[in-house]
């Protein structure tokens, strides 16, 4: 009797009915491909619930033939990775910055060219954000949000002689804004003009207010080229303790860095 039920939302009676019909190669193909999207899909089942994930999740994972596995390898497997905020975001984003760049054309603001440079940002195309930005500032010199992401983008670029003096005055004037991510990329900024001393108060300031991995490996980098290796190490270890006794999901979501910190301490 022909199965009434779709083969593609139930993967178990798709690898059984494949098994059950293995015909020379093709056949043999057919269910090893469906064993590895089974395995595949308990693989991203089980990590959704080691991580506390809604249960909808799991249900996705397991009845979408390896659909939703995927989905949430890279949006959540891979949370925080360069894979995420690199390719996928990129795939995401495409089709909103192709209606934000005809908006752009038509409008002719520094709204729109900034709104335009905010979505090239997001996505790291930092040299689309930085002529959308430079465009927005043509139309409205004085625009704030503009001179700041263009710094933003200019760090990205590795030109930071270029971002400091937009990122400074923008400190000067305000700053804890965008809730202290200016702080955090003029410490970088610093850090890479080796400006050292000046990036330690930088970085020791924005980790009172906050207690991002990654800016703690940076600040521990900091302390190692200026001599201080004691005060370096012990700065990784502290964040590998978190990170050992944060709850399972975060732990999941800071293991790039947890190996970042590992690495450093050996070197």
């Amino acid at each position: 009797m022909k199965c009434l039920i779709s083969e593609p939302f139930l993967p178990v009676y798709q690898l059984i009915h494949i098994l059950q019909n293995v015909h020379g190669v093709g056949g043999a193909l057919g269910a090893t491909i469906a064993i590895l999207s089974l395995g595949f899909s308990c693989w991203m089942a089980f990590d959704c619930w080691k991580r506390q994930g809604d249960a909808y999740w799991i249900w996705l994972i397991l009845f979408s033939g390896g659909l939703f596995a995927l989905i949430y390898f890279f949006t959540q497997y891979w949370d925080g990775s360069r894979i995420e905020y690199g390719l996928w975001k990129r795939f995401a984003e495409g089709g909103r910055i192709r209606e934000l760049r005809v908006r752009a054309r038509q409008l002719n603001t520094a709204a729109s060219y900034e709104m335009l440079g905010d979505a090239y940002l997001g996505v790291s195309k930092n040299e689309e954000a930085e002529a959308a930005y430079r465009e927005a500032l043509k139309r409205h010199p004085d625009l704030f949000d503009g001179k700041v992401r263009l710094g933003y983008a200019l760090f990205q670029l590795d030109r930071v002689e270029e971002a400091w003096p937009l990122l400074a005055q923008a400190y000067e004037e305000k700053p804890d804004y965008d809730y202290d991510r200016l702080l955090w990329n003029l410490a970088r900024c610093q850090a890479k003009r080796g400006e050292l001393e000046d990036a330690r108060k930088l970085y020791e300031h924005f980790l009172t207010k906050h207690s991002y991995s990654e800016a703690q490996i940076e600040y521990a980098q900091v302390l190692t080229q200026l001599g201080e290796t004691e005060a370096s190490r012990a700065t990784l270890n502290e964040l590998l303790e978190d990170i050992e006794f944060s709850p399972r999901y975060a732990r999941a979501r800071e293991r790039r860095w947890a190996r970042e910190a590992k690495k450093l301490l050996r070197t």
